[in-house]
């Protein structure tokens, strides 16, 4: 039995986080992807496609099970759902080889 000590406002708030986090699971990640690279979650994969750091950019492919592949373009802070996932861009980079996109990805998990 794991016994817990909560004093005042900062237990209630720690209970709190704790009870919020067991009814609506989710988490936060940012995620760093050169071209061709993918990133897949329960049944959808999301395919960095093209970058292009100058005009701010990304060309995505977004496959979902069995529905036809979508394809989308993203700038700054532009989002992405699939599923229970959802994509943010946050930044680009340009590097001597090839450029890079920084991506948060948040994924929630209701269930009911």
């Amino acid at each position: 039995m794991i016994s817990i000590s909560m004093n005042g406002a900062i237990g209630f708030s720690i209970l709190s986080a704790c009870i919020l986090f067991l009814i609506y699971p989710a988490f936060s990640q940012e995620v760093v992807h050169s071209i061709h690279e993918n990133y897949s979650l329960d049944n959808c994969t999301l395919q960095v496609v093209d970058i292009d750091s100058q005009a701010a950019k990304v060309w995505m492919l977004i496959l979902a099970g069995q529905e036809p592949s979508l394809s989308i373009v993203l700038g700054i802070n532009e989002t992405l759902i699939c599923g229970r996932l959802t994509m943010m861009v946050k930044r680009f980079y340009a590097g001597e080889s090839a450029d890079i996109v920084c991506l948060k990805i948040n994924r929630t998990s209701i269930s009911g």
